[in-house]
């Protein structure tokens, strides 16, 4: 009796069976380790012959296939929460915009900024569905994507530009400085201009300040990238 294969991770261009014992991942340099499995853009493993599912190796910033350019980035957990961002190049265009940051700043730099960007993103718009920009966003994926309307995958997409703009800015030392001093309001100022409408974020329960007046820990440990090893002496 024929037995079906183990799940399959897809390193590029190479496939391999799914090991996730830490000591194989190791050995896995320059790959990730932490976030380390999410599924490949479906119509990339289809025309490998690798079938419609893959676990791929990924990092923070790879959120879109620069292929076909589906959505493979936060809230997708299969193929079918895959789906074209083509119509909104402002997502693209924060893309770049993500990998040019990591280039500036560095993974690991860039990876805790976006992790805070992300944090209060979402908790604005669980507290009054966001800003203009983004909800802009989600109503053109959700004219084209009806059936994922109202799916993580969409509101991630739809959110991501305003994560990577707040990004820039909690990545950069000279405006993390500004954040953090006793008069904040050109920080604010540009958060206002870019993100926010105009409204500048106040109070003890919006997200950003707190995180101005706490500095809350990111919640996860590095980056998601494994340095080379150094050469033997």
């Amino acid at each position: 009796m024929e037995t079906q294969p183990d799940t399959l991770v897809l390193a590029m261009p190479q496939l391999g069976k799914h090991r996730s014992e830490p000591a194989f991942r190791q050995k896995l340099v320059g790959r990730p380790i932490r976030t380390t499995h999410s599924p490949a853009c479906h119509r990339c493993t289809l025309t490998r012959g690798a079938g419609p599912y893959v676990e791929i190796y990924t990092t923070h910033e790879r959120v879109i296939c620069p292929d076909h350019g589906l959505w493979i980035g936060e809230g997708v957990a299969g193929f079918t929460d895959q789906f074209t961002v083509r119509a909104c190049p402002e997502i693209t265009t924060a893309w770049h915009h993500h990998k040019n940051l990591i280039t500036r700043h560095g993974h690991s730099q860039v990876r805790r900024a976006f992790h805070i960007a992300s944090v209060i993103n979402w908790r604005w718009y669980d507290q009054f569905q966001h800003f203009t920009a983004a909800m802009d966003i989600h109503d053109t994926l959700a004219s084209d994507h009806p059936r994922q309307a109202n799916s993580k995958a969409l509101v991630a997409a739809a959110l991501y530009p305003s994560i990577v703009t707040l990004t820039a800015v909690i990545a950069s030392p000279y405006w993390l400085a500004n954040a953090r001093s006793p008069r904040p309001d050109v920080f604010l100022e540009r958060v206002s201009h870019e993100i926010t409408d105009g409204w500048q974020p106040q109070g003890a329960f919006d997200p950003l300040r707190h995180w101005m007046e706490t500095n809350w820990p990111p919640g996860f440990r590095g980056s998601d990238t494994i340095l080379p090893r150094k050469p033997n002496d």
